[in-house]
């Protein structure tokens, strides 16, 4: 125990600026061989001193917590001096915490790896989560300590859910540049496959990204956050493509997401008529027969064979797949349509 001459918040003071993150009542309490009720009532007398004060240090009470800081009025002007932000993959678990939560801890693992296990504790010390046991598995949840770290109004998870989804930054590959711009979308252009120096620089500061299907496992070894796989084969894909988007970054141009769906629905219109009535087709590979059921074509195992060109497989009808990424995505679905159709009409 403390001497009886010891000035009670001056012990308590010196453990919240010790310690340089939001402290719980219990362990200050540990630390300084106080009684907890007694490092309440301190605490709190701590808090008005400081608001009287009117210094450039405040001590704030959040969730049964105390932390010493920087007052929040004058924060972004000293930010430069201040303590180093959270290292990348601890913020990146911190983020999917954030914008799935509640999330289950075991789902947290499935996404970031038996490493969430280590970073889940780290934020947990650090007051920025919360984790409830619930049967086998533990509930996390952002606090009100990570409402105050990133600048928030309120610490309602939904508000933060939604925040943290408005302010996730987003990456695509080259070919999917033109459907994020029609989209209107902030975005910025990587190569996650064989990715230059600048691209791994790039990627460390991306919380999503938008590859293309079967492409994750390399993607995987230069980008640890949240993967969209976006399928863009058919017009119909695309459609759904551009809802998982939307739904993963949010911050889209809701004017041109309409115009570019009507858009879609229109030429997917126009495409399925021309195509009634068309011979039945034998495709040679996935992709072909997903275009033919989006088209309404017939398919037969003795019908006209189709192919895509990379394949160099014998077959009536190449369909071009392998175009080059400046090509606008609708464009590039509608030479493959275009390509099928024209060989229907020509055999």
């Amino acid at each position: 125990m403390p001497s009886e001459d010891e000035d009670l918040a001056a012990v308590v003071e010196a453990a919240l600026f010790a310690a340089g993150r939001p402290l719980l009542v219990g362990e200050i309490a540990e630390v300084t061989d106080l009684p907890a009720r007694t490092v309440r009532i301190v605490a709190e007398g701590l808090v008005r001193d400081y608001s009287e004060r009117g210094g450039g240090i405040e001590v704030r009470e959040f969730e049964d917590r105390f932390v010493m800081q920087v007052r929040s009025s004058i924060a972004d002007r000293v930010s430069k001096v201040g303590p180093k932000e959270l290292e990348a993959p601890l913020l990146r678990t911190l983020a999917i915490i954030a914008y799935n939560q509640p999330i289950a801890q075991s789902e947290l693992a499935r996404l970031r790896g038996n490493k969430s296990y280590g970073h889940v504790k780290e934020l947990e010390e650090l007051g920025l989560i919360q984790a409830e046991k619930e049967g086998r598995t533990k509930i996390i949840t952002t606090t009100k300590s990570f409402a105050e770290y990133f600048g928030l109004d309120f610490d309602d998870p939904d508000f933060v859910k939604r925040v943290m989804k408005e302010r996730k930054r987003l990456g695509v590959t080259p070919m999917y540049r033109s459907l994020a711009e029609r989209m209107g979308l902030d975005f910025i252009v990587v190569n996650p496959y064989n990715p230059y120096k600048n691209d791994i620089q790039l990627m460390k500061r991306l919380d999503l990204l938008v590859i293309a299907p079967g492409y994750q496992e390399r993607a995987r070894e230069h980008f640890s956050g949240e993967l969209i796989e976006a399928s863009i084969r058919t017009f119909s894909q695309l459609k759904e493509s551009i809802d998982l988007i939307a739904e993963k970054a949010g911050r889209v141009d809701p004017e041109k997401a309409q115009d570019l769906q009507e858009e879609i629905d229109s030429l997917l219109a126009e495409y399925r008529e021309r195509a009634a009535g068309a011979r039945p087709i034998k495709p040679l590979s996935p992709m072909i027969e997903e275009i033919a059921l989006d088209l309404g074509i017939p398919t037969d195992e003795n019908g006209i064979s189709a192919a895509p060109d990379y394949r160099e497989l014998d077959a009536d009808i190449q369909v071009p797949t392998h175009q080059p990424y400046e090509i606008d995505i609708i464009e590039r679905i509608r030479e493959r349509y275009d390509a099928l159709l024209k060989g229907l009409k020509n055999d």
